[in-house]
């Protein structure tokens, strides 16, 4: 992805060489062959690098911590390590961060890791708006004591009054940007692997540390009020990156700096960058804050402000383009009128179209002559069934669908106005006849109303107004408390409660639980979307991993019962299909054999309550142990054990299953006569 016409990856690596790194391993966990193939073709590669590069694919891994415990398992790390995303910006002074890093280390031997943060105000626009984090340090030594993620959706944070009696000072800090640049010990990745569920290095790793009394480790904050250091994590910190490395506040990161041996970028007044070989008609206008990429040529009449316009395009005549950033091999023909907009590489905008604030056009889209996209609308090549997954036959599209639509296109002339919440996927409607797209639905990757508003506050154009978190919001646990019905666990074991909140809470878990999966379900999201937030709520409540899985065996029973009350689908084929559908989650909510033979145990309690218990019962088990989910051992475990047959319910739905159970055994015991015979033999 390019940052002001040069690859994000690229501002990374030159941070590291410039901090004198010795070994960087780059891990790739998705498009791992393009940043290979990238990598291999330039100089960090070559013999003259100042660093050596090792290329690493885990296409298995959906997180960072993930990542973590493949480096532990590897025994990679033998030292202290600088953990860095391929996506910051940051001309800071890293030796002075390691030596101070070093010295924490050496008056606290229980310190893990230092979090570099950059002074800013609160509503800086390279911070991120949808979830800022939020710091509580000891005002002396600047020891972390607290993290929150901030939400445009969540207006206070409370802190316990314990820690306010710990500490003599200490500073609520709502003016920091995290980039998450850290330096780590080799603890790190160890404890990683500890826990197991940890996958985000804020809100589940550093927030799990500094709220467990067991573990007794310590993190710091390393606060630069000098230099810059950002991350674009959001469409709208793309946005404001681009703006400071344009005006050069990131210097010497500037495009005249020239990083690729290809770039040829000069300054000129006004904060305007051009390559060579840059056609300009002589009629038209380049304001300030613009790059141009080399062999782009710019017709008669133009308008170009504030846009970031890649190599090899073509800008026809009479068109506006302002805020916008226009990747490489771009064709914008006459008359087109667009605001901040991002337009991949390859797209075509046809002549006379409208492209409105905070649009994003994807690689190889065309979109139709006199056409209007309306404000945050996202378009695509890809189909929505190409995208996700699901059966439904509401997603399918084919020349019939498309007939219609250019049919109705022909009568409505309304049609030619696209929204981002119209329901269409690819069609005349949307791009044109002679367009080529399909609309991206916000609603397949948000689980709820606060993501909606995070993908509002996050694009290229965002309301302040939706920005509710001040430092005014922050108030002690003991003084809120009375303020709040709804009172909620922490992991803290020196906060004290009654057993009946303590009901309270698991009933709410239970409840929230059920339902994001049910969310998940229906609306066809990401089971890493639902596993996340299943992690996040069982760690906000403290509530155990075995409530989670009696929570998510008993919305997938609902809903395997939902399908065969409403005749989609026999039980078998129900019971089959959604199991092994959800089996990446079922398979990361256990962790041992008991853990697997309690899973079966919630199957077994969940099918008393069904008609048809004991064919569900018998179907579940098939499919876990057939599809590896449980072991053999495990199956033996459950069936075993007392709590199986605690109650005549419980006993009444275990008929069919004891045949099953009954053959594994016999099978097994074949298996053992074969291997026995083979010895003799």
């Amino acid at each position: 992805m390019p940052l002001a016409n040069t690859p994000l990856i690229e501002y990374t690596l030159e941070f590291l060489a410039t901090a004198g790194v010795g070994e960087v391993y780059v891990m790739s966990c998705s498009h791992a062959d393009k940043i290979e193939a990238y990598i291999k073709s330039s100089k960090w590669s070559r013999p003259e690098s100042p660093f050596t590069i090792h290329l690493m694919s885990l296409p298995e891994s959906l997180s960072v911590g993930d990542v973590m415990r493949d480096l532990d398992t590897k025994g990679i790390i033998r030292s202290d390590f600088l953990l860095i995303g391929g996506d910051v910006v940051c001309n800071i002074d890293a030796g002075e961060v390691i030596k101070a890093h070093y010295e924490r280390k050496a008056k606290d031997k229980n310190a893990i890791m230092t979090v570099v943060l950059r002074e800013a105000s609160a509503l800086h626009r390279t911070r991120p708006r949808s979830k800022p984090g939020l710091f509580v340090l000891d005002d002396e030594t600047n020891r972390c004591l607290r993290y929150e993620t901030g939400s445009s959706a969540v207006n206070q944070v409370s802190i316990d009054g314990e820690l306010l009696s710990e500490h003599d000072n200490i500073a609520v800090r709502n003016d920091l940007i995290d980039c998450q640049i850290d330096i780590c010990t080799p603890d790190v990745p160890a404890l990683f692997t500890e826990n197991f569920d940890y996958d985000n290095i804020r809100s589940d790793f550093v927030r799990g540390i500094l709220t467990s009394d067991l573990l007794g480790k310590t993190i710091y904050a390393h606060i630069v009020s000098q230099g810059y250091a950002a991350r674009v994590q959001s469409i709208q910190t793309y946005d404001s990156i681009s703006k400071d490395i344009i005006s050069r506040y990131t210097y010497p990161i500037t495009p005249d700096n020239n990083v690729l041996e290809d770039q040829t970028y000069t300054y000129q007044k006004g904060h305007i960058y051009k390559e060579d070989s840059v056609v300009l008609a002589q009629s038209c206008s380049i304001g300030s804050g613009t790059v141009i990429g080399t062999h782009t040529f710019i017709g008669h009449g133009t308008d170009i402000r504030q846009s970031v316009i890649g190599r090899r395009c073509k800008i026809g005549s009479n068109v506006k383009l302002e805020g916008c950033y226009l990747w490489d091999d771009v064709v914008i023909e006459d008359g087109v009128v667009a605001k901040h907009a991002i337009i991949a590489n390859q797209a075509v905008v046809k002549q006379n179209s409208i492209i409105e604030n905070g649009v994003i056009i994807a690689s190889g889209c065309v979109i139709g002559s006199n056409r209007t996209i309306s404000a945050n609308t996202k378009l695509t090549l890809s189909r929505r069934e190409d995208l996700f997954d699901g059966d439904d036959e509401d997603d399918d599209y084919d020349d019939e669908d498309e007939d219609e639509d250019e049919a109705d296109d022909g009568d409505d002339e309304e049609n030619k106005s696209v929204s981002a919440g119209g329901s269409g996927l690819g069609t005349a409607s949307i791009v044109g006849q002679d367009g080529k797209g399909f609309l991206f639905h916000e609603s397949d990757i948000s689980d709820d109303d606060e993501e909606n508003i995070d993908a509002a506050v996050d694009g290229l154009m965002y309301n302040m107004d939706q920005l509710n978190l001040s430092d005014s919001s922050i108030e002690s646990n003991k003084a809120g408390a009375k303020k709040h019905r709804k009172h909620r666990r922490t992991m803290s074991t020196a906060t004290a409660t009654s057993e009946d909140n303590d009901d309270d809470d698991e009933d709410e878990f239970f409840k929230e639980a059920q339902l994001s999966i049910e969310r998940s379900i229906m609306d066809n999201h990401s089971q890493e979307i639902a596993l996340l937030e299943l992690n996040t709520l069982r760690m906000t409540m403290n509530v155990p991993h075995e409530d989670v899985r009696r929570a998510t065996i008993h919305a997938l029973v609902q809903h395997i019962s939902k399908l065969v009350n409403t005749g989609t689908m026999e039980l078998k084929a129900a019971t089959t299909k959604v199991f092994s559908e959800w089996k990446p989650v079922l398979t990361r909510i256990v962790f041992e054999p008991k853990d697997q033979a309690e899973l079966l145990l919630s199957v077994q309690r969940e099918a008393t309550k069904q008609a048809n218990g004991d064919k569900l019962l018998f179907f579940a088990a098939s499919t876990f142990y057939d599809k590896d989910i449980v072991e053999e051992s495990s199956v033996y475990q459950w069936w075993n054990s007392p709590d199986s047959t605690a109650t005549e319910e419980l006993k009444s739905v275990r008929k069919l299953a004891a045949q099953w159970v009954k053959w594994l055994q016999e099978a097994e015991e074949e298996s053992d006569e074969d291997e026995s015979d083979e010895e003799s033999d």
